[in-house]
Formats: structure tokens, sequence, C-alpha cells
């Protein structure tokens, strides 16, 4: 693609989620190995949802893509705009991890020019430059105390332990107008 073509296509990718997500993110298959990420029309809707509404709960179905959904709209999230952070909530340390190596593998996988450069990068955090941060907590009593966030998702909320304490203790992340997508 010329020097053209790119900003035109940057352009359309941070309007759009969706065309980003379906034209651009790579995800693993557990039979395939490395495949573009195919959306299903209801996941298109549950993209949608989130770019429409402050508040998203989730009920799904097992193996329906809602995790990788939200790791997708969160890198998404924090290329596009500029000092947006990111705030993932799951059920465990193992889980926090691997939702952010997940999101990492993503990052990895993008053309050159999507990517602005990381500024930091660990086990439960991965900053870029363009001042935009996702950070992976395990749920737990101290969850979230002392981060801010413009977007809060709590994965596998059903599964944790104590969901209505740590709800409390976690909207302040978003009461400033932050919105939250719980899973």
């Amino acid at each position: 693609m010329n020097q053209e073509k790119l900003v035109e296509e940057f352009k359309r990718c941070k309007k759009d989620p969706v065309y980003f997500i379906s034209n651009y993110i790579k995800v693993v298959h557990p039979i395939r190995g490395l495949v573009p990420f195919k959306l299903y029309h209801f996941q298109e809707r549950i993209l949608e949802a989130l770019e429409t509404h402050r508040f998203n709960i989730l009920r799904k179905f097992r193996q329906a893509g809602c995790t990788t959904i939200a790791s997708a709209y969160s890198l998404w999230m924090i290329l596009f705009q500029k000092h947006k952070h990111v705030v993932i909530l799951s059920k465990g340390d193992t889980e926090s991890t691997e939702v952010l190596d997940r999101i990492k593998l993503m990052y990895d996988e993008l053309p050159q020019f999507f990517k602005p450069g990381i500024a930091e990068d660990n086990k439960h955090t991965l900053k870029l430059k363009t001042g935009s941060v996702i950070k992976s907590r395990p749920s737990g009593k101290q969850s979230g105390r002392s981060l801010a966030g413009s977007l809060l998702i709590i994965d596998e909320a059903a599964f944790i332990e104590n969901i209505e304490t740590i709800w409390a203790a976690v909207y302040p992340i978003i009461s400033t107008g932050g919105r939250a997508f719980v899973l």
C-alpha cells in the first residue's frame, strides 16, 4: 500500500472496531493455530453495543469468543485513542495473565503501521506510546484499588467469589464516566 492508502486504512480502522478486528486481528484456534479473527454476527453486535452503551452485561454460552472480543476491543481502544486506561479483572492471576498474553499476541501480529510502540510490558500491564494502557488483574478484595479507567472489563464474573463486594470496590474505576463490560 502506498502512504495515502495506509493513512486511509488507518482512519477507517480508527473509526470502526468491527472493521479493524475483522481485517487485522489474529487469534489462536485450538486446531488450526494462528488464524484471522472472523467475527460472527452476534460478535459484531457485541462490539456495536460496547460502542453505544456505557454498561454492558453479557450472559453468554461457553466458547462464544467473548473474552477474545473484549481483548480485541481493548487493543483497538488503546491503539487508536490516546491516554485511555483499560482495566481487566479476571477470576485469578493465571486467567488475568492469559487475557493480557492474548492481547499481546494480537498486537504482535499487526502490520507495522498500526504499532505505535510499547512503553511498558510486563505480566499485568501493556502500555503503548500513545499513553494508553491495559492493566489485567486478578479479582480480589483489593481489585482495582487506586486504578482509574476508561473501560472496565470483568471476565467470567459468574465465577468470581464475592462479585457484589468486588463490584462495589471497582466501580470507582469508571465512576467519572468510564464504561463497563461484564462477561
